[in-house]
Parts: structure tokens; sequence; C-alpha cells
């Protein structure tokens, strides 16, 4: 993508996430997207054929930034932590997009509904772990992995669904650790995790891999 097709996605990027949390974005036309943005109707279909498509664009590019930088090429050793910090991650990201999510995860979203790419997201971030790392699953073959991914997937987006009804500013650690009762002895970044890590590091995201950090 070069730069002016760069500054255009930014455009559209953000003309769709500020009408996104005004109301519907099923409500949301491409012409009244085309002005917000300052561009041509025809142009709005070079990114996406409609507003909730480029708005899932926009999310799941977001999400996809944060597990290469959280997940990708993490030790066993810190793999733990790098679950614990994408969540955290993740979390701070739906939050930032409070009223979108709340919305897109909401009963009455319908074809607007964001619950499928979140799971897809989540889903795309278990696999990768259970690639890079020799984990014991409970499944006794590939639709029984397949079947537990998307338990795990979509059990956290039930319980961020109901951590957004919560009033702001909302407690992060709080729902870690709520997660963290929940998750599987084997997954990375279960209870004991959760005890360790969430007290010791609140404010910092977990070792990179070469041994540096970033400050959340």
């Amino acid at each position: 993508m070069d730069a002016r097709q760069q500054k255009t996605l930014t455009r559209l990027s953000d003309a769709i996430l500020t009408l996104a949390e005004r109301g519907p974005v099923s409500d949301v036309s491409v012409s009244a997207l085309a002005e917000a943005a300052g561009v041509h109707r025809s142009t709005v279909y070079e990114y996406a054929a409609s507003p909730p498509e480029l708005l899932e664009r926009v999310l799941r590019s977001e999400l996809d930034a944060l597990r290469a930088e959280y997940l990708v090429d993490v030790t066993p050793s810190d793999a733990g932590a790098a679950v614990l910090g994408v969540t955290r991650a993740v979390l701070r990201h739906v939050d930032e997009h409070d009223a979108v999510y709340r919305r897109g995860l909401g009963a009455e979203s319908g074809a607007a509904s964001l619950h499928a790419m979140l799971s897809e997201h989540f889903q795309g971030s278990i696999d990768l772990l259970l690639e890079q790392h020799s984990l014991v699953v409970p499944a006794a073959d590939d639709l029984e992995r397949r079947a537990v991914s998307r338990y795990l997937a979509d059990g956290t987006i039930g319980a961020i669904d109901v951590w957004l009804t919560s009033p702001r500013p909302r407690d992060v650690d709080a729902f870690l650790a709520l997660v963290g009762r929940l998750t599987p002895a084997w997954w990375p970044g279960g209870d004991a995790g959760v005890r360790a890590e969430g007290t010791r590091r609140p404010h910092h995201a977990p070792a990179r891999p070469g041994g540096a950090s970033r400050a959340e």
C-alpha cells in the first residue's frame, strides 16, 4: 500500500470509528461514510464492501498488531506472561472502543455483530500458541481441539461482554484475575499465572524476546 492509499485508509478508519461510536454501524450508509472521510463514494468500495466490513477491518488490524507484538516468537517460559500481556492489551483496546463493542457484541447487533470477528481473532491467538508450544491439550483429535479453541475464545468474549456493562473506569486486573480462575490449568496465564504475574507487573507488559520490555 503506497502513502496515498495509506492516508485514505486512515481517513476512512477514523471516520468509521467515529460514526460507529455515535450509532449502529448498520445504519451508516456508504455515502455518509464517504462524506465523513472526505472521499468519493466509489473510494469506499476500494477498501470494503460496506461500512460494517470496514469497521471489522479496522478493529481486526488493531487486534492483529497486538497479537504480533505479544505472541509471535514467544518462548515457552514467557508464554504465561505473554498471554496476560496480550489479554490486558485487548481489554484496553475494547475499552477504548467502548460504544462500538457494546453495540457490536450486544444481542441486538444483528448483521453488524462483532462477535464472529473477535472470536476468530481469539481462536487465531490460541492456535498460534498451540503451534509454538507443546501444550497438552485435552483433545482426542483435531475436531476436539477446535472445540476447545472455540470454547476458550467464545467464553472470553462472553466475559468481556459482561465486563463492558460495568461503569468506567473498568478494572482490567480484576477481570484478568477472574478469567485466570476460569482458565484451564494447562493454558498459559491461568490462575497461577494471574496470581504471580498480575501482582508483579500490573503496569508493564511482559518481557519481550531478547530481554526488552514495553511499558504500557
